[in-house]
């Protein structure tokens, strides 16, 4: 029988930082929502009544669509394997490190890609990156 021990303030920094990812995440959706407005691009055809344009793409809404598609394709995993992570009785200092760069990063790596059309974005992905996969290497080794 495994006996749950986690420090409770992994806990509330866990809470925490994903709650700051969550919230980022969220904010991606009006963003794209008001752009599309903003810039008369509907997206479906449904839409076209209410902006009397035709169903187009336009690069900047594409660009805010993409930044959020990347946060559903990153946050999940890392609010999952994190969570694992304590499970494991990391040292508290680095934890709270890892988790606050990750944050960081992919707060870094929207702006990045949504408003500076920069190349340097992948720059911000790869330290998220290295976290995850450090994160997920360990709970496999420590469970194994």
């Amino acid at each position: 029988m495994y006996t749950l021990n986690i420090n409770n303030v992994l806990i509330e920094t866990w809470i925490f930082y994903t709650s700051v990812l969550f919230m980022k995440t969220i904010l991606m959706i009006p963003l794209t929502g008001w752009s599309r407005i903003y810039y008369r691009v509907p997206m479906n055809p449904e839409d076209v009544a209410l902006l009397g344009e035709k169903v187009r793409s336009h690069e900047k809404i594409e660009r805010y669509r993409r930044a959020h598609l990347n946060d559903l394709e990153n946050i999940p995993f890392f609010v999952i394997i994190s969570f694992l992570y304590l499970l494991t009785n990391p040292s508290v200092n680095a934890t709270i490190m890892m988790f606050r760069i990750y944050t960081i990063t992919r707060i870094a790596h929207t702006i990045t890609y949504c408003f500076l059309e920069s190349a340097s974005r992948i720059l911000l992905y790869q330290p998220g990156a290295a976290i995850l996969f450090y994160m997920t290497y360990s709970v496999a080794k420590h469970f194994i």
